[in-house]
């Protein structure tokens, strides 16, 4: 399965090593997966894994270029803290027409966050978390069990 993941903002520390993990995950279950994300994100991808050891076979592109130059996915998934993360995970559910679902998480407004992307069909769960990354990977784990 081709599986999109999308990263906006990196404040959080726990992104990029929950990313890292998720990454792990999916490729042991043998999916194909492509990473869309905001500039800063790709690089700290990129900078936590320089040899491509876990980052080999990953397709990279920053997230505005994925709406512009469409390609095969067949799942969406968004790791988001915040609303404007919210907006690119709900875009390119529209855009791509693909099933989406998403991971809230952080300390401000998750509830919120959470209905926005409901209205929108997209599924999703919410968790209060910013900086340990473990909490974030069980609900991976648990998310992806039956991928």
């Amino acid at each position: 399965m081709n599986i999109l993941i999308l990263l906006g903002c990196p404040e959080p520390p726990l992104l990029i090593p929950s990313f890292m993990f998720l990454l792990n995950l999916l490729k042991n279950k043998g999916h194909q997966v492509y990473v869309a994300g905001n500039p800063s994100a790709l690089k700290l991808i990129e900078s936590a894994d320089p040899e491509h050891h876990y980052l080999k076979g990953v397709g990279f592109q920053p997230i505005d270029n994925g709406l512009k130059e469409k390609f095969d996915v067949d799942y969406i998934f968004g790791l988001t803290h915040n609303d404007a993360g919210v907006n690119y995970i709900i875009t390119y559910k529209m855009v791509y027409n693909k099933d989406t679902s998403a991971l809230v998480f952080g300390t401000g407004d998750l509830e919120s966050l959470s209905k926005i992307l409901n209205e929108n069909g997209v599924e999703n769960k919410s968790m209060r978390a910013f900086h340990n990354p473990t909490p974030i990977n069980v609900m991976l784990k648990r998310i992806f069990s039956d991928f």
